[in-house]
């Protein structure tokens, strides 16, 4: 992510500092502390994309997931027809928080096919995991048999597997 960073023209040294240290303090989950750096880093860059989305990140995971959103909408606005696949991970990332599964998955999918190299995208989507089809398929997958039915397999499933591990 940050070697990408080094070609993009909107970014000056300080900048790039800034957004560096902001990177390192959202994998420790410190956002607020992120939040000030990036701040700081659209002060002097106020038109880059990534660290507008970072920053989006940063409020939704801190409690205010609609401005999360609009501001993480706003930095796809920004790059245009150049988006750069972390876009729509943190779009998905904040959508996920606001409890939207599938708009995530989406937007996961979107930054996976922009670039299906992508880690992020791909750690997204597997953690997520797939989706099984409805046990009655002419039924649709919200119907209330079909949830019943899922559940009870649901559970058979990882009965089955608790009994495997303590027979070992």
């Amino acid at each position: 992510m940050t070697d990408k960073l080094m070609l993009d023209p909107r970014d000056t040294f300080e900048s790039r500092e800034f957004y560096i240290k902001a990177e390192a303090n959202i994998k420790r989950n410190n956002y607020g502390e992120a939040l000030g750096l990036l701040e700081q880093a659209l002060k002097i860059s106020p038109e880059h994309p990534v660290y507008l989305s970072m920053m989006g990140l940063c409020e939704s995971m801190m409690g205010d997931s609609a401005k999360g959103e609009k501001m993480c909408r706003m930095a796809l606005q920004l790059a245009g027809c150049e988006r750069d696949p972390m876009l729509y991970v943190n779009l998905g990332r904040v959508m996920l928080e606001r409890g939207d599964r599938i708009g995530a998955r989406e937007n996961y999918m979107k930054a996976y096919r922009r670039d299906n190299t992508n880690a992020p995208a791909a750690l997204e989507l597997s953690r997520m995991g797939v989706r099984k089809k409805p046990l009655i398929s002419f039924l649709g997958r919200d119907h209330p048999l079909n949830k019943c039915l899922g559940k009870l397999r649901h559970r058979l499933r990882e009965n089955r597997t608790e009994g495997l591990k303590k027979s070992r």
